[in-house]
């Protein structure tokens, strides 16, 4: 009886996060699905003015439907790499959802012809929680992506085109 306790409450945590997971997944896939967004772009010059300076560019997209920010595309273009991260957020401003991916653009030899997958991380959040992180990247399991999105939402903002 002992051991039946904590395995059925492995089993009901379990369950808890797996439902949590499937209604992120619902989120992003009814974001992606979604037609006629008003996308508002920051561009490298921005973040150039902001001493925010990479060897192959910044920048930032937000797409919003109704006025509300639903995601959010940020390139990072370093000098042997380019790093994509997604930020999705529910109707009420909540992020729910990171993609973030790192690409390898030169070797030894030069540019690459087609860059190549180095790490892909995804991380699920609920009410500013991180509930589950699937893939590693690179090492850089401490980047606070919520504070980062906030500061993104900030640029978003601040920018006048």
């Amino acid at each position: 009886m002992k051991k039946l306790i904590p395995f059925s409450l492995i089993v009901f945590s379990g369950l808890l996060f797996g439902q949590n997971i499937e209604s992120v997944k619902k989120t992003v896939l009814n974001i992606n699905q979604t037609k006629g967004f008003k996308i508002k772009t920051v561009p490298y010059s921005y973040f150039m003015d902001k001493n925010q300076v990479t060897d192959n560019g910044v920048e930032l997209k937000g797409y919003y439907k109704n006025n509300k920010l639903l995601k959010m595309e940020y390139w990072l273009g370093l000098s042997a790499w380019i790093i994509t991260t997604e930020y999705f957020f529910t109707e009420n401003g909540k992020l729910v959802f990171v993609h973030s991916k790192k690409y390898q653009t030169v070797d030894e030899n030069g540019y690459l012809e087609k860059p190549q997958l180095l790490s892909e991380l995804r991380r699920y959040y609920e009410k500013d929680k991180l509930i589950k992180s699937v893939g590693v990247f690179n090492n850089d399991e401490n980047t606070d992506y919520l504070k980062e999105s906030q500061n993104l939402i900030s640029d978003l903002k601040n920018y006048r085109n």
